[in-house]
């Protein structure tokens, strides 16, 4: 089955998949305004319309989607990796960092 995958900002490195993934599905991925698209193997399962990275970040980074930041890494997340709770950490709504929106 052919899987697709939206990049919502140029900026963004996540990728949100459209229905499930599998691990070693090729994704094409259709980034927001461009015409190129690009392939992505998911290097593990992503549940439906869940994200994934576009990019490698490495812990610490900013995660970016809709071109903003939702949080930091929490571990090393390769290109393919499923990206949610288990390695983002939210800066979201939390009074201990200061300037969190």
């Amino acid at each position: 089955m052919n899987r697709k995958a939206l990049i919502i900002h140029p900026d963004d490195n996540v990728a949100n998949l459209i229905g499930p993934g599998v691990k070693g599905d090729a994704v094409e991925c259709a980034v927001e305004g461009r015409k190129e698209t690009q392939s992505i193997t998911l290097r593990e399962d992503v549940p439906a319309n869940h994200k994934f990275a576009a990019a490698d970040i490495p812990a610490g980074a900013t995660v970016v989607k809709y071109g903003l930041n939702i949080g930091r890494a929490s571990r090393d997340i390769a290109r393919g990796d499923y990206v949610h709770v288990h390695n983002v950490e939210s800066n979201r709504g939390r009074g201990d960092l200061q300037g969190s929106p």
